[in-house]
């Protein structure tokens, strides 16, 4: 192996199409990421996509692989799929946002 890639993907239920983050160290906080998301949006011309984003992750619980993940948790610390593509593994960590949860553990 030579390299790692950490990706976040980012799951709304206003939205049928993720949004996908890549991370360069596994050692930063949901917080980080989501910030880096919302900048990245909004450097990108996508303005109003930044601001929803930031208002969804204000406004709702963040899961991971059906538990509740804190703003303060690590990408270390979430449930990750591994792949790899050629010579270099990929690290995929997945977060949903919702604003209410029933059922379940």
């Amino acid at each position: 192996m030579e390299s790692k890639t950490y990706i976040v993907k980012i799951n709304s239920a206003l939205s049928n199409k993720p949004f996908f983050i890549k991370i360069d160290e596994p050692a930063i906080s949901i917080d980080t990421i989501f910030n880096e998301a919302i900048a990245q949006l909004k450097n990108s011309g996508k303005p109003l996509e930044s601001q929803q984003l930031a208002q969804l992750y204000e406004q709702h619980q963040i899961f991971n692989s059906g538990k509740v993940v804190q703003k303060g948790d690590l990408f270390t610390d979430l449930n990750q799929k591994k792949q790899v593509i050629g010579d270099q593994e990929i690290k995929i960590a997945e977060l949903d946002l919702v604003t209410s949860h029933s059922g379940g553990f």
